[in-house]
C-alpha cells in the first residue's frame, strides 16, 4: 500500500508522514525532494509553480510510487497533489494508492509556515497553493488542529492499517519470548510447551511440561532454563528431559510467572503474589534471584505483581514491571546480584505493564495489554512511540542478526480456559529502525 499524504505546504505532511511510516515500519518518501533544480529556484524566488513546472515532477513521482508497487513494499508518501488531475496521476492503482488529505485554516498553516527557517516554500506563497487546492470529496480528511500523535493515531483507525504483521498464529497463550541463535523462543503457557519460531514463520516444540511454563533463560554452557509457575520451581533442559534447577516453593507468594537471567545465569523471577485469577485481593509479591542451582533467595518485597524485567546494558540496573501499580521500578544491581536504591524509572498512568525490554537507545519496549499497545518508553515516563497490535500484548523482545525486528506476544484473552478453546495467541512482528 502506498500512503499519499496530501495538503498545502506547511499543513504537516512531512512531519506526519515521517511519524506514520516509523509507526508502521514502511518507507518515507519525501515528494518535495523529486522536484527539479528549476522549481526550488522558483520557489526559492518566491515565484509559485504552474501546471507545466509541476508536470516533470508529478512524472517522476508516479514513477516511484509505480516502481514502490511493483516490488511489493508499503510506503507513505508527502506530496501536495492540489489538484484533482494530479492526484488522478498518482494514484496509479486505486486499490494499492490511498490519499490523505491534511485539512487545516490559512491562518494556522500561515503561522506555521512564518516559523519555518531555510525552507524554499516562502510563506507569500501559501496564498497560491490555497488558490491551486481543489479539495477532494472522495478520500479520507484529518483536522490538523490537534498534536501530530493523535493525527496518525486517527489514520491507522481510520484506514485500518496494520502496525504489525502476523508470525504465527493458533497459540493458546503465548508468553515469554526470547531472542537467541536466529530463533524467537516463547512458552505457549496453557499449551504447556515451549516453542520456537524463525523469522521466516517456521516453528518447532522443543519441550512440553506437566505445568505452566513461565520465562525462559539460559545457563552460560547453553541449557535452557524455564519457569514450573504454580510448582512455583525452575527446571533446567537437559539431554534426559528437564529436573528441578530449583525450588522456590518457599518463597514465592504465589504462582510464579516471567523471569530474567543474566550472562551469568543469575535469575530473577517474580510471581504473583495472590490468586489473581481466583478473585482474591490484590497482595504486594516478591522478586527471587536464583543465583545457582539450589541456591534462590528474595531480592525484594512489596512489588505488585513483578512481571517482566530488563537489565541495562552495562547489567547496572534492572527494571521491573509492577503490572497493577502501571509503573516500571528500577533498581541498582550489585555484583554479587542484589538489588538496592528502588525507585520509580516510569510512572505508566493508566497502562498495565506486563513484558518489558530494553533497545539499543536505552528505550523500553512495554507491552500494555489493558490498551492493546506497544509503548517505546523513555526513562521518567515519557510515551515515545505507541504501537497497535493484533491482539493485547502480553510480552515483547527486539530480536533478529541486527536488532531490526520487535517480536509481539498477543492474544484474545488472558483467561485460561477460554485461551484453551480460542486459540487466539500469535507471535507478531514489526520492522524497527536499527
Amino acid at each position: 500500500m502506498i500512503i499519499i499524504l496530501m495538503g498545502v505546504s506547511g499543513s504537516g505532511k512531512t512531519t506526519i508522514g515521517n511519524d506514520l511510516a516509523q509507526r508502521l515500519g514502511w518507507r518515507f518518501i519525501e515528494g518535495d525532494d523529486y522536484h527539479p533544480a528549476e522549481n526550488r529556484e522558483k520557489m526559492s524566488a518566491g515565484v509559485p509553480l504552474e501546471d507545466k513546472d509541476r508536470q516533470p515532477w508529478l512524472d517522476e513521482l508516479e514513477r516511484v510510487i509505480t516502481q514502490t508497487i511493483e516490488s511489493g513494499d508499503d510506503a507513505v508518501l508527502a506530496s501536495s497533489a492540489l489538484k484533482a488531475r494530479y492526484r488522478e496521476q498518482l494514484r496509479v492503482d486505486p486499490e494499492q494508492v490511498r490519499l490523505v488529505y491534511l485539512c487545516g485554516s490559512y491562518e494556522l498553516i500561515l503561522e506555521r509556515l512564518k516559523q519555518r527557517i531555510g525552507h524554499f516554500m516562502k510563506p507569500e506563497m501559501l496564498r497560491s497553493q490555497f488558490d491551486d487546492l481543489e479539495r477532494p470529496a472522495d478520500t479520507l480528511v484529518i483536522d490538523i488542529h490537534q498534536p501530530p500523535d493523535k493525527i496518525v493515531d486517527s489514520i491507522i483507525e481510520q484506514l485500518s492499517l496494520p502496525t504489525t504483521r502476523l508470525l504465527l498464529d493458533g497459540l493458546m497463550f503465548p508468553e515469554a519470548p526470547r531472542w537467541r541463535d536466529g530463533w524467537l523462543w516463547f512458552t505457549d503457557q496453557h499449551a504447556q510447551r515451549i516453542v520456537r519460531v524463525s523469522p521466516e514463520g517456521e516453528s518447532e516444540t522443543i519441550a512440553t511440561l506437566d505445568d505452566l511454563p513461565g520465562g525462559l533463560g539460559w545457563l552460560p554452557d547453553g541449557r535452557l532454563l524455564v519457569v514450573s509457575m504454580t510448582k512455583r520451581q525452575l527446571l533446567v533442559l537437559e539431554e534426559g528431559g528437564v529436573r528441578l534447577y530449583a525450588d522456590l516453593s518457599d518463597l514465592a507468594s504465589f504462582h510464579c510467572n516471567d523471569m530474567l537471567t543474566d550472562d551469568k545465569g543469575r535469575c530473577y523471577v517474580g510471581n504473583f503474589g495472590y490468586d489473581l485469577h481466583g478473585g482474591a485481593d490484590q497482595s504486594p509479591a516478591e522478586l527471587i534471584l536464583v543465583r545457582g542451582e539450589n541456591d534462590a533467595s528474595v531480592v525484594a518485597k512489596e512489588l505488585i505483581f513483578p512481571n517482566g524485567c530488563a537489565l541495562t546494558a552495562d547489567a547496572s540496573t534492572l527494571l521491573v514491571a509492577e503490572t497493577f501499580a502501571s509503573r516500571i521500578s528500577a533498581f541498582d544491581v550489585a555484583a554479587d546480584g542484589s538489588l538496592s536504591k528502588r525507585r520509580i524509572w516510569a510512572d505508566l498512568g493508566d497502562a498495565y505493564p506486563d513484558g518489558i525490554c530494553l533497545d539499543r537507545e536505552g528505550l523500553l519496549w512495554v507491552a500494555a495489554p489493558n490498551q492493546s499497545l506497544l509503548l517505546q518508553v523513555r526513562e521518567g515516563g515519557e510515551v515515545v512511540r505507541r504501537i497497535k497490535s493484533m491482539g493485547a500484548p502480553y510480552a515483547c523482545m527486539i530480536g533478529g542478526s541486527a536488532g531490526e525486528y520487535l517480536f509481539i506476544a498477543s492474544s484474545e484473552t488472558d483467561d485460561p480456559e477460554v485461551a484453551k478453546q480460542l486459540k487466539g495467541g500469535r507471535i507478531e512482528v514489526m520492522e524497527i529502525q536499527t
